[in-house]
């Protein structure tokens, strides 16, 4: 029989329970934190429209793919951490049925769309690579090399200190446009790109 005394004793929370809880929270916290990440980024990408965005050597849509992984993965580690122990708690076994079922429901229908946007945003951001180009000035380029046809390039200039933003784009001359061994040469306000037989003024931001 319980004396009345250690009735009256608080329950402990397990220890485990507590790691549990914090590292539940702390997921939460991530994945919200990754979902406003994604959208800052893709704001930033919808108002640059044709322009495209750059940081450091990284495009927005590289980054966007980053921040929705994240935000994916700690999404379902937050609920695989937290909702089973709540639903656990419910003693009707028909009621805790029905809603894990709904909650399992739920879930599959929120993957559903983030896997499509997942590998929609996933394919764009590797159909390109990102070669930084260098003039003796310290003035510096971004290139981009199409993934789907190795002719196709364009060309972003530095607008602010991470921030690279497209000044130009085209067709290469020859099969493939190569900027490995592209060079750079400051000319009055435009900058001069070569890249085998392609030579390219790199006009200014501002005009």
């Amino acid at each position: 029989m319980v004396s009345a005394e250690a009735s009256a004793q608080p329950r402990r929370v397990p220890i485990m329970g507590r790691r549990r809880l914090a590292f539940g929270l702390v997921a939460a916290f991530l994945a919200g934190l990754a979902a406003l990440t994604v959208l800052a980024f893709l704001g930033w990408a919808l108002e640059a429209g044709p322009a495209r965005l750059i940081f450091f050597v990284l495009p927005d849509w590289a980054l966007i793919f980053c921040a929705h992984l994240i935000s994916g993965l700690t999404a379902l580690t937050a609920l695989a951490l937290l909702v089973p122990p709540f639903i656990g708690r419910i003693h009707r076994t028909w009621l805790r049925r029905l809603i894990s079922v709904v909650v399992g429901l739920a879930a599959a229908a929120a993957t559903v769309p983030w896997l499509l946007y997942f590998v929609g945003i996933g394919l764009n951001a590797a159909a390109a690579t990102y070669i930084r180009v260098t003039a003796g000035s310290g003035e510096s380029v971004i290139v981009e090399q199409s993934g789907f046809d190795l002719r196709e390039y364009a060309v972003y200039r530095q607008k602010s200190f991470f921030v690279f933003e497209r000044s130009a784009e085209g067709t290469s001359e020859s099969d493939v446009f190569d900027p490995d061994d592209g060079t750079l040469a400051v000319r009055a306000a435009d900058l001069l790109l070569t890249c085998g037989a392609d030579s390219l003024p790199i006009p200014s931001l501002d005009g």
